[in-house]
């Protein structure tokens, strides 16, 4: 199967004159989920049951991501994502973690999720395709904010502030930027925000990449668990929870003091910057004590003295021959860590799936 642009299933073989009528692929979308009983058309017996086939990738490799060749539009998209989560830290309610702060891939970029507006809804999303921050409100109403050609962070600011107003949703967006060294109040940053739509679908391409493993990857983990783009530093990440609450660290801040107030492991991808090029990181907390003489795989990760984590260089994986293997054999042995050295029991965490039901 392959899938074309505006969403039709395409078969690989045969002439586009064998394909049904919209009315009969109708009937074979039901009649699948019947178990492809009291299909009229024939043809359709093959295309229902098809059509829930797992449509191959259009990536062949992980692009490139060092941040010295976009290091402009780098700004831009994190400072956005700022404003995209600070709407999210302003309007959720209060969850273990700070998971209710995190943003979500979507198919077009980044979300807010629905957040709560009283008894309705809003979501802000930034949409990599269009360039732009859309505002969605529950009752229909929608805001659009352009992000191209250049504009100024104060301008976007301004005008996402606006889009919440017009929708009737009262919220601040606090203006101090996060985790950056450049602590320019956001509706004050009045430079030139560089744009490069290429740049921003190589960034897209490879954290939907990494989510998308991260999600096959923890689907046999029975316990509470999240993939997450986290603004501030602008990773992606999943994060594995086994239930126990453990005492916080007392000197790693605020932020730390009710992030790590849990036993958990977190595994995911870090951009880096000019100076130093994207990896992949994962740690488990508390830390074991032995940690930097545990071996982890594939031979090219190893200890950081310096992050206390474990990382593994982008480009390695980038230039293996199976991105996703590579990142997995990381992600596994971090998590069997977990068991052999941190205590955790492994028969607690083992999820498996219902079979398959055969329809007859």
């Amino acid at each position: 199967m392959t899938v074309r642009d505006h969403g039709e299933f395409a078969p690989t073989t045969g002439a586009a004159a064998q394909v049904p009528p919209p009315s009969v692929f109708r009937e074979a979308f039901h009649a699948t989920v019947a178990g492809g009983r009291n299909v009229r058309d024939p043809r359709m017996l093959g295309w229902c049951f098809r059509a829930r086939e797992k449509p191959p990738s259009t990536m062949t490799a992980l692009p490139d991501l060092h941040v010295s060749a976009w290091s402009g539009t780098k700004r831009s998209l994190h400072l956005y994502a700022q404003i995209l989560g600070k709407i999210r830290v302003a309007l959720s309610p209060p969850q273990p973690n700070w998971m209710h702060t995190a943003l979500s891939l979507n198919a077009r970029g980044l979300t807010t999720g629905a957040l709560p507006c009283g008894l309705a809804s809003v979501e802000a999303s930034l949409d990599v395709f269009a360039a732009a921050i859309a505002i969605a409100h529950s009752s229909g109403e929608r805001r659009t904010v352009a992000l191209a050609p250049e504009r100024t962070v104060a301008d976007v600011y301004a005008d996402v502030s606006r889009a919440l107003e017009e929708l009737g949703v009262v919220c601040f967006i606090t203006p101090v930027p996060q985790e950056v060294p450049d602590m320019t109040p956001l509706h004050e940053d009045r430079r030139a925000c560089a744009w490069d739509s290429a740049a921003v679908q190589r960034w897209f391409d490879a954290y939907t990449a990494t989510a998308m493993i991260f999600e096959r990857w923890r689907s046999r983990f029975f316990g509470r668990s999240a993939i997450a783009v986290w603004w501030g530093a602008f990773d992606v990440a999943t994060i594995l929870f086994n239930g126990r609450h453990v005492p916080a660290p007392a000197d790693r801040g605020y932020l730390m003091k009710y992030d790590l107030d849990a036993a958990l492991m977190n595994v995911g991808l870090y951009l880096g910057d000019e100076q130093n090029a994207p990896f992949f990181y994962g740690y488990i907390y508390p830390q074991p004590e032995d940690a930097p003489e545990l071996h982890v795989a594939p031979s090219q990760a190893a200890w950081s003295p310096q992050l206390g984590e474990w990382l593994l260089p982008y480009d390695a994986v980038r230039a293996s021959g199976d991105p996703e293997a590579m990142v997995r054999t990381f992600v596994d042995s971090i998590y069997e860590l977990c068991f052999s050295a941190a205590g955790w029991d492994r028969d607690a965490f083992v999820y498996r799936a219902p079979p398959a039901r055969v329809q007859r």
